[in-house]
C-alpha cells in the first residue's frame, strides 16, 4: 500500500491541491504561501491522529488549526485524500473535517457518512507502511524532541546492548554498570566517612555491633537509563576526549544538521524495504553556509532509494539550482488561496533541455516576481542598474537573465511556458536586428518555436524590412507594430528602435560618457573633443540608425556600459530607456 500523492479540497489556504510525490520533490515559494501547509497537513493524517482521536472521531482544536481553511468555504467538503496503490490497484482514503471539528474516514465518499472500521483499518495499514517524518525549520539541540530522538538512537544504536532489562543482563553487562555504581560509592565514602558518619556514631547514645556504613542505593537498571538520560552529543575541539563542546553550543547550521542525521538514521530504509520512507525537511539549508548546502543537499539525495523519498521546502537558490526543473513544485499565493504548480512536460526532449538549463535558471524563475530575459551581459548590467536607479531595493525582487544571444530565447521561453498555470509576469528584451531578414529574425523564428505565433507576421516583416536604412522615425513605428504582434500573440517583448548602446549616451550625459571612454581608453584618446554624439554611440558598439556601425568598436564592453548607465538621468534619459522600465513595471 504505497502512497502516491496527496490532494486537498479546502485544506488551509488551497482550494484544491493535488501533490504527486512521485513527480515533485522540492517545494519552492515565498513566505506564508503554504509550502510548509502541504507537509503539516500530511503530518497530522499519518501520524497524529492516535487511537482516541480516531475513536472520537475530533480533533484537538491545535490539529484543527493546521487543517482547517483561512477562508469561508461554507457548507464545502473539508478534505484530505490519500491516493496509493495497493498490489497494482489504484484505490483512495478521504479524511473530511467538518467545521465543529469533527471528522471521518472514509473509503468512499458518501452523504452523512460515519467513519467505517474497514477504512480505519485501511488508514492503519497505510500509516505502518508509509512512514512519514516531518522535519521542521526550527532545529534545536537543547529541545526535549532532539534528546528523545538522540535517547533513542542511543538505546538501538550500542547502548541496548550493555543496559540489561528489568530481568536483569548478562553477567558481563551487569558487572560493567556495577563497577561504575562502586567508583561512585568509593569516590563519596571518604568523605562521607570523616565527616558526617563519626557524628553520628558519637551521638547514638549506645554501642552498636557493626559501625555505619554507606550504600548507594540505586539499582544497576538506574545506573544504565540514567547514562542513557544524560549522554549529550559534543566536538571534540583537541585530541583530548575530554575537551569537548556541547553540541547546544555549537552553530545553528550544525544542530540542524546533527537533527537531520539522526531523523536519515532512524529511517532504516535499507533494513524494510516494503515500507514505503517519507522524510520530508522544511528548510535543510537552515542556517548553513552555501558550500554547505549543496554539500548537505547532494548527501540527501543520494541517500534516495527506491523504497526512501525526500521532500524538500527550500528558500535556498544553491538547492534549487541543484534541483531538476522537472521536480520543482512552486507554491504561489493568489490573494487569500494558495496553489501548487508544477511544469507541464510535453517531451522528454523538452525535460532532458529544461534539465540541463536548471543549475543556472531555476533560482532566477522561481525567485523573481518578474522575469526579464535579454540578449547579453551588457543588457542584464544596464537593466538591473536602471531597475534600481528607478525603484531602489525592490529592483532585486526582478530576475534580468542573459540569453547568450538573440537566437537563443526560445528554451528559456519554453521553460516559463511549461509553467503556464503559474503565470510568471515576464518580458523579453531585444534589438531591432533581431527582425530584420539579413539577420534571419532569431526573434520570430525563436517565440514561434516556443509556442508564440500570430497571422500577421507578414504585415510585421514588411514593416521592418521598409524601416530599414531610413530614419528613426520609421524604426519606431517598425518596433511598435512588432511589439503588438508578439502582445497578440500572448508575449510581452520590448524592441528597442535601434540596440541598447544607441540608448545609453544622450546629449544630457554625453560628456560623462566621454569622460568615461577617455579614462578606458588604451591610447590615451581624448573622447571629450572631435566626437559627436553619434561618434559615441557606434564606439560603445551602437549599430546606429540606420544600422552602420563601426567595424571595431573599441569600447562595446558590458562593464564600460554599466558605467555610462550609471550616469544616466532617469528624468532625461533616452525614450526607449523610459519605455523599457514603464512596460517592466507594468508586467
Amino acid at each position: 500500500m504505497k502512497i502516491t500523492s496527496v490532494e486537498f479540497a479546502f485544506i488551509k489556504a488551497f482550494k484544491t491541491l493535488r501533490f504527486d510525490l512521485e513527480k515533485t520533490s522540492v517545494l519552492i515559494g515565498q513566505n506564508d504561501h503554504g509550502k510548509s501547509s502541504i507537509l503539516k497537513a500530511i503530518d497530522i493524517v499519518l501520524n497524529q491522529l492516535d487511537e482516541t482521536t480516531l475513536k472520537l472521531g475530533a480533533l484537538h482544536p491545535d490539529l484543527a488549526e493546521r487543517l482547517l481553511p483561512i477562508f469561508s468555504v461554507n457548507a464545502k467538503a473539508r478534505r484530505i485524500t490519500l491516493n496509493y496503490d495497493d498490489n497494482g490497484v489504484e484505490k483512495q482514503l478521504f479524511v473530511t473535517v467538518r467545521s465543529d471539528l469533527t471528522f471521518t474516514v472514509l473509503e468512499k465518499i458518501e452523504r452523512n457518512a460515519i467513519t467505517t472500521q474497514a477504512a480505519l483499518d485501511a488508514l492503519k495499514k497505510l500509516r505502518e507502511q508509509n512512514r512519514f517524518v516531518l522535519i521542521p525549520a526550527l532545529r534545536d539541540a537543547s529541545s526535549a524532541q532532539f534528546q528523545e530522538l538522540f535517547s533513542r538512537m542511543l538505546r538501538e544504536h550500542g547502548l541496548s546492548q550493555m543496559i540489561p532489562q528489568k530481568a536483569g543482563g548478562t553477567p558481563k553487562e551487569y558487572r560493567t554498570l556495577k563497577e561504575i555504581r562502586d567508583s561512585i560509592t568509593n569516590t563519596i565514602k571518604p568523605y562521607v566517612n570523616e565527616k558526617l558518619l563519626p557524628q553520628i556514631q558519637k551521638n547514638f547514645g549506645f554501642t552498636t555491633q557493626h559501625k555505619l556504613g554507606l550504600k548507594f542505593n540505586v539499582d544497576v537498571q538506574q545506573i544504565g537509563e540514567w547514562i542513557l538520560n544524560n549522554l549529550q552529543l559534543g566536538f571534540q575541539l583537541s585530541t583530548d576526549e575530554n575537551v569537548t563542546l556541547s553540541l547546544s553550543e555549537a552553530g545553528s547550521g550544525v544542530q540542524s544538521g546533527v537533527l537531520l542525521a539522526l531523523h536519515r538514521l532512524e529511517q532504516r530504509a535499507a533494513e524494510n524495504p516494503g515500507i514505503q520512507f517519507i522524510l520530508a525537511v522544511e528548510e535543510p539549508e537552515a542556517f548553513l553556509h552555501p558550500q554547505k548546502q549543496k554539500e548537505l543537499y547532494q548527501n540527501v539525495l543520494a541517500a534516495q532509494s527506491a523504497n526512501l523519498r525526500v521532500i524538500v521546502t527550500t528558500h535556498s537558490p544553491y538547492i534549487v539550482a541543484e534541483t531538476p526543473f522537472t521536480r520543482l513544485g512552486l507554491v504561489r499565493k493568489d490573494g487569500e488561496h494558495s496553489s501548487l504548480h508544477i511544469p507541464e512536460i510535453k517531451s522528454t526532449s523538452d525535460a532532458e533541455t529544461f534539465d540541463a538549463f536548471s543549475s543556472e535558471v531555476n533560482n532566477l524563475l522561481f525567485f523573481a516576481d518578474k522575469v526579464i530575459l535579454v540578449e547579453g551581459e551588457s543588457d542584464q548590467r544596464v537593466i538591473k542598474l536602471l531597475l534600481e536607479k528607478k525603484l531602489g531595493p525592490q529592483a532585486h525582487r526582478y530576475s534580468v537573465v542573459s540569453a547568450g544571444g538573440n537566437r537563443n530565447f526560445s528554451p528559456f521561453l519554453r521553460m516559463i511556458r511549461a509553467w503556464n498555470t503559474a503565470n510568471i509576469p515576464h518580458l523579453v528584451v531585444t534589438d531591432f536586428d533581431s527582425l530584420i531578414a539579413d539577420a534571419g529574425r532569431p526573434i520570430l523564428r525563436g517565440a514561434k518555436d516556443a509556442g508564440y505565433s500570430h497571422l500577421s507576421q507578414q504585415a510585421v516583416m514588411t514593416s521592418v524590412d521598409s524601416a530599414v536604412d531610413k530614419t528613426e522615425t520609421e524604426f519606431i513605428a517598425a518596433a511598435a507594430t512588432s511589439e503588438k504582434y508578439f502582445k497578440d500573440a500572448g508575449l510581452n517583448v520590448f524592441v528597442f528602435t535601434s540596440d541598447l548602446e544607441f540608448s545609453l549616451i544622450t546629449d544630457h550625459n554625453k560628456d560623462a560618457a566621454a569622460k568615461i571612454l577617455t579614462e578606458e581608453s588604451a591610447t590615451g584618446n581624448n573622447y571629450s573633443t572631435g566626437y559627436s554624439l553619434i561618434d559615441l554611440k557606434k564606439h560603445i558598439g551602437s549599430k546606429g540608425v540606420p544600422l552602420n556601425a563601426l567595424a571595431d568598436p573599441k569600447f562595446k564592453k558590458p562593464f564600460i556600459h554599466r558605467k555610462i548607465a550609471d550616469t544616466i538621468d532617469l528624468k532625461q534619459a533616452h525614450p526607449d530607456l523610459i519605455r523599457l522600465l514603464d512596460m517592466i513595471e507594468k508586467l
